[in-house]
């Protein structure tokens, strides 16, 4: 097993030696025995940190002197006979207390492993070497006088490493009794092994410390008069005990205290001591006698320490105190252990209260800068992803809905917000968590997501003629939007920007697409671009109508088309009139066009088809007064005058073609020549005078010729 599993990637926990026994012999002398001895022996197997044995032997007397041994033994169930066999290699660690008077005297000091431990019976004899009753082993010492001075670097509490080289059952603490004037004693808190567990523990409060003073280079073990009052204070749960570092009057000597954590830490967790001068009032560190921080891991230095005047240490009085500090600061580097000390220089403090030692998971952090909390803002319907940037190994990465409390949303290094939320602000915090540890937890951190509304945007589709161009308009435009015109879904150069686009001219249905855009989010309306359709119908196939181009006035026509259901009109009702039915009266001469309008419907668009019509006038004159003639008579004369429209021939016709006609003569000035039969009967005779001008227009004038009855004359006889 390796010294230590790296930080809490995999979950161990101690196991404590739940087993001890004794071995103590010396001498029977005249005036007494020399033995060693232990007091309070089980409580160095009860697994309570605070608690310990106590090892001693007496002033050795003509070189003769005892010894005291003490087994920790690891068992199934805290007998001898469930002992356990551990494999080689397994770092074991043991937990002393020294004095200072030992520290002299390190040759009557010897750490080991053993196997075999067993039972045995009381030889003490009058006088001469013996043992008393307890339990002996097979002892491989691993620390004798040859090396343990090595591995102690002072007096008080103090941590031992063993990693014994062949299978144990556990270690061994042997105190010898010195022939000097020296009665020697020691404590034996524990001693332990780290195994893999199931449960959880807790990682950032201390499990133990460990206190005692060091020597100085220019002091020596004479010279340790420091102390730490209440060690165990600095890491209960009661938040107005203390721990006292007293340096006191010697500058030749460092006092320590250490919080050691039950597994090592991960880079850049943090580190939190609340810590108080005894006098009261306010704390410079920069005054603190020889003060440091120094993280540890397997019992090396851990990176440099942290000294009174680093700018890395963070000091700020605690909320509603005057004199209690919290001192916070990150450690880089991988750490188990923490020693404070104090000591070796003048200052102006040389007594320093501690109330507290933690250790605190890195807040999480999102930006690289720590100081600034992230904000993202996106369009509903979109997604915005928040990152750990300062993640780290064995460790879980919870985001929940509130500060304190609320509800897990996620777990996962990168947290993406549902996109389904209504636009709003929404605040997200995530928490560190290390695995298998009960309570380390972190800060939260706070990171804030805007969701902005989309734009709403309706448009309607259009529907024109073949031929024409349509205006797209947005309904209801929203003064902080801008409006973008593509020819495709997919379009990147608009076609217009603005609440309205004017097609060019279209002859097929055409689908335009627009996008609204809010000029301040950048929103764009739900589902992108949307369609408008221009729908184009084509025109009715009207064709073209039938009838005369030129009529005189006065006359009449019927105009046709076979297009059903069509309007006739007509552009000047002056000039000509059109009924229903298409029938065309010429009232006067001009010109006007006639059409026949189709109306829009379901397929066609409305189709109008125009004729042009030319309206030429009708000649006219006023007859003089009926003429009559005397029978036989051949020839008269119809007068006229008045003419208009520029007659310039004329027809005469008879009614009941009593008389001849005449045809297309020409008109001559002011009178007309009528020629009749000689042989005319008496009678009176109605003809219509027909006549025309160079339009082809044409009118009939009716008149009247009497032929009279020319009285005979008499018959004279001349008898």
């Amino acid at each position: 097993m390796p010294a230590y599993l790296y930080a809490q990637c995999e979950n161990t926990t101690r196991t404590y030696a739940n087993f001890q026994g004794a071995y103590l012999d010396g001498f029977s002398v005249l005036g007494g025995n020399l033995y060693g001895n232990i007091t309070n022996a089980s409580n160095a197997v009860n697994g309570q940190v605070k608690d310990a044995s106590t090892l001693s032997v007496p002033i050795g007397v003509l070189g003769l002197t005892g010894s005291a041994t003490q087994f920790l033994e690891f068992t199934t169930d805290g007998t001898n006979a469930g002992k356990r066999k551990i494999p080689a290699n397994t770092t074991v660690t043991v937990k002393l207390a020294l004095p200072k008077e030992l520290l002299g005297l390190l040759s009557n000091f010897e750490i080991g492993s053993f196997t075999d431990l067993h039972a045995v019976s009381a030889n003490k004899p009058l006088a001469g070497y013996g043992y008393d009753s307890g339990y002996d082993a097979t002892k491989n010492p691993i620390y004798t006088s040859a090396n343990i001075a090595g591995v102690i670097g002072g007096a008080g509490e103090m941590e031992i490493t063993v990693t014994p080289t062949q299978d144990f059952n556990g270690i061994y603490i042997k105190i010898v009794g010195a022939v000097v004037s020296t009665a020697l004693s020691m404590k034996v808190f524990h001693a332990y092994i780290l195994e893999l567990n199931t449960g959880s523990i807790n990682c950032d409060d201390a499990i133990d410390v460990l206190s005692g003073v060091k020597p100085t280079s220019l002091g020596g073990v004479t010279n340790l008069t420091g102390s730490v009052t209440n060690p165990l204070s600095a890491i209960d749960a009661d938040p107005n005990s203390f721990a006292l570092i007293d340096v006191g009057t010697s500058i030749l000597n460092q006092v320590y205290l250490t919080a050691v954590f039950s597994k090592p830490s991960q880079p850049a967790d943090s580190v939190s001591i609340i810590l108080e001068n005894p006098g009261g009032g306010l704390l410079d560190l920069s005054l603190l006698t020889g003060f440091s921080i120094q993280p540890y891991l397997n019992g090396v230095k851990a990176g440099s320490a942290f000294a009174n005047t680093s700018t890395f240490l963070n000091l700020k009085l605690l909320p509603g105190s005057t004199s209690k500090y919290n001192l916070k600061f990150s450690v880089a580097n991988v750490y188990d252990r923490l020693e404070i000390t104090m000591g070796g220089l003048t200052g102006a403090f040389s007594r320093l209260r501690i109330y507290d030692i933690k250790r605190k998971l890195v807040k999480p952090r999102t930006l690289a800068d720590p100081t600034s909390t992230e904000e993202k803002m996106v369009c509903q319907g979109q997604t915005a992803t928040f990152v750990i940037q300062n993640a780290q190994d064995c460790t879980e990465y919870k985001w929940y809905d509130a500060d304190t409390g609320g509800n897990l949303v996620h777990t996962g290094l990168t947290f993406t917000p549902p996109n389904t939320l209504a636009p709003g602000n929404y605040n997200y915090y995530v928490q560190a968590s290390r695995t298998y540890c009960a309570t380390a937890v972190s800060e939260r951190l706070r990171v804030k997501l805007q969701v902005n509304p989309l734009p709403v945007l309706t448009i309607s589709n259009v529907i024109i003629c073949s031929g024409s161009s349509a205006v797209l308009s947005i309904t209801e435009p929203d003064a902080g939007c801008t409006y973008h015109w593509y020819s495709s879904s997919s379009g990147t150069t608009p076609l217009n920007t603005g609440t309205t686009y004017t097609t060019p001219t279209l002859t097929t249905s055409t689908i335009y697409y627009v996008e609204a855009v809010n000029t301040v989010t950048g929103c764009k309306n739900v589902g992108g671009a949307k369609p408008v359709e221009v729908t184009v119908k084509q025109y009715a196939p009207v064709p073209a109508i039938s009838g005369v181009t030129v009529m005189c006035a006065g006359t009449n026509t019927t105009f046709t088309n076979v297009y059903p259901n069509g309007t006739w009109s007509t552009g000047d009702a002056g000039v000509a009139t059109i009924d229903a039915t298409g029938k065309v009266n010429a009232m006067a001469a001009g010109n006007t066009v006639i059409s026949y309008t189709v109306a829009e419907d379901a397929i066609y668009c409305a189709k109008k088809v125009d004729f042009s019509l030319a309206v030429n006038s009708q000649p006219n004159l006023t007859l003089g007064p009926d003429i009559s003639i005397c029978e036989g008579v051949t020839t008269t004369k119809v007068m006229y005058y008045n003419a208009v429209s520029n007659p310039v021939s004329y027809s005469i016709s008879w009614v009941g073609n009593l008389l001849p006609a005449v045809l297309n003569q020409v008109l001559p000035a002011n009178e007309i020549n009528i020629n009749i039969p000689s042989t005319t009967p008496v009678a009176v005779y109605h003809g219509v005078l027909t006549i025309k001008n160079p339009d082809g227009c044409e009118r009939a004038v009716p008149f009247s010729l009497r032929v009279k009855l020319v009285p005979h004359k008499p018959t004279v006889s001349i008898n």
